[in-house]
């Protein structure tokens, strides 16, 4: 008996790409922490755990190049909000410009 090469599937899906204006019935396979492969049907066998995506949209991570904290809240605030509501959008990396109120 083989060992399944990926440690994760996530089985239905509906994945999201970036300039297309639809979405694509597809699983997605995790090895090591990254994705190893993205296609409809993939064999369960092939892992060594799987997660029923029941039918959420899964998206890319998303670059947010421009965002702002501390400027409707402290700055201790609102980078943690801003922060959490980023991640929660999809953001995976963000370049921050922070407004302390000190000039």
């Amino acid at each position: 008996m083989t060992q399944p090469e990926f440690d994760l599937l996530i089985k239905n899906v509906r994945l999201v790409r970036p300039h297309g204006n639809v979405v694509h019935e597809s699983d997605i396979a995790v090895n090591a922490g990254k994705f190893a492969l993205v296609a409809p049907g993939i064999d369960v066998s092939r892992a060594k755990k799987v997660q029923d995506g029941m039918g959420y949209l899964a998206f890319p991570g998303v670059v947010d190049a421009h965002m702002h904290s501390g400027i409707y809240s402290p700055l201790a605030e609102d980078a943690v909000t801003e922060s959490k509501a980023a991640a929660m959008g999809g953001v995976t990396s963000s370049l921050k410009y922070f407004r302390t109120g000190q000039y």
